[in-house]
């Protein structure tokens, strides 16, 4: 049996220490560099993009650092829920959508 990350009222059940090291890194680099910081579509992507492809971590490591850090941009990133927009283009708010 291997660990098991909380998030939320989810579970991650993880099989080997790659995983959760990379989730760890994941959550702790949002901490300390960005969070508080309001993104764009675009930097985001970029973020993902260069993070998933990092050659010096082993695969499972990358998906951790990327959970790790989706997961703090969600749970650290705005103080409750919030009530938001979905939109299909840039000028008409189409529905509305709890956070």
């Amino acid at each position: 049996m291997g660990e098991r990350i909380v998030l939320g009222t989810s579970h991650i059940e993880v099989t080997d220490h790659e995983f959760s090291a990379g989730y760890q890194e994941g959550y702790q680099r949002f901490l300390t560099h960005v969070q508080d910081t309001l993104f764009t579509d675009i930097q985001i992507y970029g973020f993902l993009a260069t993070n998933i492809y990092d050659c010096f971590h082993s695969d499972r490591h990358r998906a951790g650092y990327l959970v790790g850090w989706c997961a703090a941009l969600h749970i650290l990133g705005r103080p409750g829920p919030t009530v938001g927009y979905y939109v299909t283009n840039d000028r008409q708010p189409q529905g509305q959508v709890t956070v």
